[in-house]
């Protein structure tokens, strides 16, 4: 016996699921922790993909929407902190309500957020990020660069036009202490989402430049504005430069991981500024300091050591003129004996130089005679011979040149039918101006002709 179907439509259906989670659930409100996974803003109204995880595996996934009018009460109440709570990866602390809708489906409603729950959320991941750096042996890092006293060549990360970019620029241009620093500027956002990538993006094209210091600033903010300055990935490339970092946020209370693990941190920018030059004024009055305390010593000591020098200036006086004295009696002695000495040495070696020139003398004598016996005679007839010689040589060239001169006279030239043109005593071949109308004479053999150049043609 088969049983009749009972059939619905689709809107009995969910009209009736409708009713079902208004009676039920519509009136209840829930408190609620989920991360946010995506939050996208239309026409004021905030719709958000809510999600929660376990050791890394999506749990539950699920819609929600902050209605225009709720995001305003909420935002009176938090401010800007509001805006930094709702991020995509914060985990936070949710009022809100289920709702059905029979085409929309099933969505939460947003009604109010917990922010003290996101503040204790900020402190957990602060805490994890500190103890992973030090896990990793980063998180004191920084500490160990040596700040340079004079950190006069700066890199500057920031936003360009905010108060506490200004105020950084402001205290160190135009203090009275010392003004001479080269600042090179690295702009990044300080807050919202894209902060801490723009942020480790400016820190490593700054160590990559020749400078003293990088300083990092923002003109503070509440935690939840500051809470990029958590961020693990920006704190770990902090400890990895190795430029020492000099973090400057306008806070007083609220430590970020910046602040500890950067090189040397301060609660303002301005602070961070004064801190720079101050460094450098503590350093120069030092530096004056002891140049008088050592001047000071220098003219004591010189005045000692002038007595002292008077004093043994006056005993060296007396003492050098008695030894000036014995020196000359002593020397007047040497010169005799010296003299005396020099002149036996001379008659010795006169008498030496006699005895060589007279050998030389004899040798010379008896050499050029043989000399004159045998080799003066070769000699001559050899020279004669050379001279004979070189002379019909010289007549050869002589009548080679005669030849030459008959064969270049002019006048052999003209019997032989070549002629000389000129042009006003001067040589054809030797004019490049224009010929026409000039008047040519040409020399031949036996006449001398005068003619006009009506035409030219050039070969």
């Amino acid at each position: 016996m088969s049983t009749e179907k009972k059939i619905y439509t689709l809107s009995q259906l969910t009209t009736s699921l409708e009713n079902f989670i208004l009676k039920h659930f519509g009136m209840t409100h829930y408190w609620v922790v989920a991360e946010i996974a995506k939050i996208n803003q239309k026409g004021g109204h905030y719709y958000l993909e809510l999600a929660d995880s376990e050791n890394g595996r999506t749990t539950s996934q699920i819609s929600a929407t902050i209605w225009a009018s709720a995001y305003r009460g909420m935002r009176e109440q938090m401010g800007e902190d509001l805006k930094a709570i709702l991020q995509p990866g914060n985990k936070v602390l949710f009022q809100m309500r289920i709702e059905y809708h029979k085409i929309y489906g099933l969505k939460l409603n947003v009604l109010d957020v917990d922010p003290s729950f996101s503040h204790g959320e900020i402190e957990r991941k602060k805490q994890e990020t500190i103890e992973k750096l030090k896990k990793e042996g980063l998180f004191h890092q920084q500490k160990e660069l040596y700040l340079p006293v004079l950190s006069k060549r700066i890199a500057l990360i920031g936003s360009p036009g905010t108060s506490g970019y200004r105020d950084f620029m402001n205290e160190l241009l135009k203090n009275k202490i010392y003004r001479n620093f080269k600042v090179k500027e690295f702009p990044a956002s300080v807050q919202g989402d894209k902060a801490a990538t723009e942020l480790i993006e400016a820190l490593k094209e700054a160590r990559q430049y020749d400078v003293d210091v990088i300083v990092m600033v923002r003109g503070g903010g509440s935690k939840m504005d500051l809470n990029v300055f958590n961020d693990y990935e920006l704190s770990k490339e902090i400890c990895l430069t190795e430029v020492p970092v000099v973090v400057g946020i306008g806070h007083e209370t609220d430590e970020v991981v910046a602040d500890l693990v950067c090189r040397q941190r301060c609660i303002t920018p301005t602070a961070a500024a004064k801190f720079l030059y101050l460094q450098i004024g503590v350093f120069s009055g030092e530096l004056q300091k002891s140049f008088d305390a050592l001047l000071n010593l220098s003219l004591g000591m010189l005045s000692g050591r002038k007595d002292e020098f008077n004093h043994l200036n006056k005993y060296l006086l007396h003492f050098s003129k008695q030894l000036v004295l014995e020196s000359l009696v002593e020397l007047n002695e040497e010169s005799h004996r010296l003299q005396m000495r020099f002149m036996d040495l001379i008659h010795s070696e006169n008498a030496q130089l006699d005895l060589q020139l007279n050998k030389i003398a004899r040798q010379a004598v008896h050499r050029l005679n043989m000399e004159k016996e045998s080799e003066l005679p070769n000699k001559l007839e050899l020279i004669q011979r050379m001279s004979v010689n070189h002379l019909q040589q010289k007549q050869l060239e002589l009548k080679g040149l005669e030849d030459l001169l008959s064969m270049l006279d002019p006048k052999r030239l003209l019997e032989n039918g070549y002629t000389i043109s000129t042009i006003e005593d001067v040589d054809l071949y030797e004019i490049s101006t224009n010929l026409l109308g000039k008047e040519m004479k040409t020399l031949t053999t036996h006449s001398l002709i005068t003619s006009k150049i009506t035409d030219t043609q050039k070969k």
